[in-house]
């Protein structure tokens, strides 16, 4: 349990956030507010990791962090543009592998992201703060090799890549003056049977709570089908769970709506012992069924949600992984208070 001083300074970090003061450089996003105990969200926006979709769906060269330096002049411009549509918070993929650059994959031999790379994220952030965003999640999105969720043994050398990334990652993400969260693998909670990626799990929160904390990371977010993976949480996190959990909705009709989702996953959750907040990281793009749905929800469940990034990926889609650059509308969410 926190102590009252600490607790003093989660209200002062939500209170610099949501009225727009500036705050430190490094300073975390706190976990709990009047907003987040009433269930009342604050402002959400996009996961942006694209600024072009061409006519034949290729994306893979045009990555905001990888290729900003190609773009910088459409970035800013799209930036601005979700910014005035309302949008608040970004989230920002980090995707990275043992390999040559691609345009959004970015090699991370060694544990380190290029220069170049590392001065384009910097400038991204900038960017992102200059256009008027409250905060950002950067989540990581180990591919390949480096993917955790593909392996079938644990492998130290890539381990300690991905930890390597996380940390230098982190670094510019704190230096950049805006608030902030970590989510340390995207779709990383493990389902049952998953071994590999549990230990994967839990030795990277052991490392990263003995040398950061927890406060300024959701964890490890979880897909669906959610309520499945809530039973492997306690051994992920042990006694030192995250503050905040982040869940990602995609309704389907072999996996429920995003109210039959969400409720589960509280059922879930309940189940363990853990209420704390969520944020709804991905969700798809502008639609409104989802978005009353987890309105419902929240409601019904009384458990709150902070907020909502949508990825740029309509329910009828025709290209995968993103069908739209930049993701601009978000009135469907506005509108049901997100």
């Amino acid at each position: 349990m926190p102590t009252p001083a600490a607790q003093s300074l989660v209200v002062l970090a939500w209170a610099l956030l949501l009225t727009g003061a500036q705050t430190p450089p490094g300073r975390p996003l706190a976990s709990a507010t009047a907003d987040a105990r009433s269930g009342r969200a604050v402002g959400g926006g996009s996961n942006y990791f694209t600024y072009r979709v061409d006519a034949d769906c290729e994306r893979e060269p045009y990555g905001v962090v990888n290729s900003y330096d190609k773009a910088p002049g459409v970035i800013r411009r799209q930036l601005a543009q979700m910014a005035e549509a309302g949008q608040k918070r970004l989230r920002i993929p980090v995707y990275h592998h043992r390999g040559p650059d691609s345009g959004t994959v970015m090699d991370s031999t060694g544990g380190r992201l290029a220069a170049a790379n590392a001065r384009n994220l910097r400038a991204l952030l900038d960017a992102v703060r200059s256009a008027g965003f409250e905060a950002v999640e950067v989540g990581f999105f180990p591919q390949d090799a480096n993917d955790p969720t593909g392996w079938r043994t644990f492998d130290h050398d890539l381990y300690d890549e991905n930890r390597g990334v996380i940390r230098q990652v982190r670094s510019l993400v704190t230096r950049s003056g805006l608030p902030y969260r970590l989510d340390l693998l995207n779709e990383g909670a493990p389902a049952e049977g998953q071994k590999v990626l549990l230990r994967y799990d839990r030795t990277l929160w052991d490392d990263y709570r003995q040398e950061f904390g927890v406060r300024d990371t959701v964890g490890f977010s979880m897909t669906v089908w959610i309520a499945g993976r809530v039973p492997q949480l306690p051994e992920v996190y042990g006694d030192s769970p995250p503050p905040v959990l982040e869940i990602h909705l995609y309704g389907q009709e072999w996996n429920g709506d995003e109210y039959q989702q969400f409720m589960s996953a509280d059922a879930a959750l309940d189940e363990i012992g853990y209420r704390q907040p969520l944020v709804i990281g991905e969700a798809y793009y502008n639609d409104a069924p989802a978005a009353a749905g987890v309105r419902r929800a929240v409601t019904d469940a009384g458990r709150p949600v902070l907020h909502l990034t949508q990825w740029p990926h309509p329910r009828e889609a025709k290209c995968p992984a993103a069908d739209v650059a930049p993701p601009v509308a978000y009135d469907a969410y506005a509108a049901a208070g997100f």
